[in-house]
């Protein structure tokens, strides 16, 4: 299907007397997002235009805080984790938590990047004296 067919679908499901209105905002956001990831949409809510929880500084600068005190490796699991807890929903007044792709993509604004684990076991015995013979008199004489 087109965007605008898909457009005008989801906006008529949205709001049926606006149905063209909102298929082409629609259109309009999934385009910019598409281009610019951090091209966030701004709600509506109680009659005021805000910005996304996301640009909120506080909050940024609290998840930073918790993600620090976990350790060396995160995850994006850990943001979603974080925002669940009840005194955090309650004081930023959230409703639900974010998906699993926002997570990434604000971890990856703040300038985290991901690794692969590596896999493989290490197992240390290389001061045995069979070993330690065998380096220093026959693998290197």
């Amino acid at each position: 299907k087109s965007w605008s067919t898909v457009a005008l679908h989801t906006a008529q499901f949205i709001e049926k007397e606006k149905g063209s209105y909102m298929s082409c905002k629609v259109r309009q956001w999934s385009k910019a997002y598409i281009l610019d990831r951090g091209n966030l949409p701004l709600s509506k809510c109680g009659g005021t235009w805000t910005k996304s929880q996301i640009a909120n500084e506080d909050l940024k600068e609290e998840i930073l805080t918790h993600l620090q005190s976990l350790g060396k490796y995160v995850t994006a699991t850990a943001v979603i984790d974080y925002l669940k807890c009840s005194d955090v929903m309650q004081h930023y007044q959230l409703t639900k938590s974010i998906l699993i792709v926002m997570a990434e993509h604000w971890m990856k604004a703040c300038g985290f990047h991901w690794t692969v684990g590596r896999g493989g076991q290490y197992v240390d015995g290389h001061e045995h004296e069979d070993l330690v013979f065998y380096q220093q008199h026959i693998f290197l004489p």
